[in-house]
């Protein structure tokens, strides 16, 4: 898994954090079938966490959307709109930051926690027990 995990992101953003209003609306800008694909989505998670450059950094945007060539206006109305509606949407299921994964109604947050993710998929039993601890532990803050 950890090489997986540097395939993907070394972990070197050029300053975090940063503003990503800007990545977001270039990805739904981009959706083809209602929400941003796979390739749109890795694209940009690596623009924003491989190398150590500025993901917000105005010429390197330029070219990430020259490369991801959108199909609508990342500052256009519509964008805004649906980049809000899945805003919304993400919080009333209780997302609290990227990358979020649901799978069988529980939520699972963030890379060091996409083993847990593999074996929910794989119906590993010892996920339940591991939920269950973590249920347990009070929540000091609740949206």
């Amino acid at each position: 898994m950890a090489g997986a995990r540097a395939r993907h992101c070394d972990g070197s953003a050029g300053r975090t954090p940063f503003n990503p209003l800007a990545l977001l609306r270039l990805a739904w800008a981009c959706a083809r079938q209602g929400a941003p694909n796979r390739y749109v989505c890795e694209t940009i998670f690596r623009h924003a966490w491989q190398g150590g450059a500025a993901a917000d950094d105005a010429a390197r945007l330029q070219a990430l959307t020259a490369q991801l060539v959108p199909t609508r206006d990342p500052a256009g109305a519509e964008v805004k709109q649906a980049l809000r509606a899945a805003t919304d949407a993400a919080l009333a299921a209780g997302v609290f930051g990227v990358p979020t994964f649901a799978v069988d109604g529980r939520l699972f947050w963030g890379l060091d926690a996409l083993p847990m993710l593999r074996a929910q998929i794989e119906g590993d039993v010892r996920v339940d027990a591991v939920w269950a601890a973590a249920a347990s532990v009070a929540q000091g803050v609740r949206r």
